[in-house]
């Protein structure tokens, strides 16, 4: 069954809206948690609407909306949809040319080469976003590098690992939990 966040909960998932710039996501939509007693936490999205008439009609319901993510005790981690729709603002991206995009897709790790651009805020470690040029999101990774770094390092370097793409829903190699 779906229930409202805890307010520890509902604290980090504000904490990474914040970090992505995308608090606004929270005017027109509330975020659910589907707890089945395991340590994954899934946290839905739903209009408001659909949740007053989820709650009006008392529905036995495991599962409603857009899953945006897991929570923890201390991170919220954005699965793809999630990303690509409560991360609206270029914060912590990686844009890459077609070549690195299709690689990326076939679970590659992404080089110096293939870097575009880099949005400025990203650090060291950080989780990111990998995008194409047209600013899609294509998954998830981890920089190896800061932004300046990254654009100066050679192009033979891996500057972004990859955690999560698209093509992992036709691969089906990892599972979520990677990152």
């Amino acid at each position: 069954m779906l229930r409202r966040p805890t307010k520890k909960e509902l604290k980090v998932i504000n904490s990474a809206l914040r970090a992505f710039g995308s608090t606004d996501f929270l005017k027109d939509n509330e975020i659910l948690i589907r707890d089945d007693g395991s340590s994954v936490r899934e946290a839905y999205a739903l209009s408001k609407d659909l949740v007053k008439f989820l709650e009006l009609f008392k529905l036995n319901y495991v599962h409603a909306g857009l899953k945006v993510g897991e929570v923890g005790s201390r991170r919220f981690r954005f699965s793809l949809e999630g990303s690509f729709y409560l991360v609206r603002r270029d914060r912590k991206r990686v844009f890459v040319n077609e070549r690195g995009e299709m690689l990326f897709l076939y679970g590659r790790d992404i080089f110096a080469g293939s870097v575009v651009k880099v949005s400025e805020d990203v650090k060291e470690n950080d989780v990111v976003f990998v995008c194409n040029t047209k600013g899609d999101i294509l998954g998830i990774g981890r920089a190896r590098f800061d932004a300046r770094r990254m654009m100066e390092v050679a192009k033979d370097r891996v500057v972004v690992e990859n955690l999560i793409d698209r093509g992992e829903y036709l691969r089906k190699e990892k599972t979520y939990e990677v990152y």
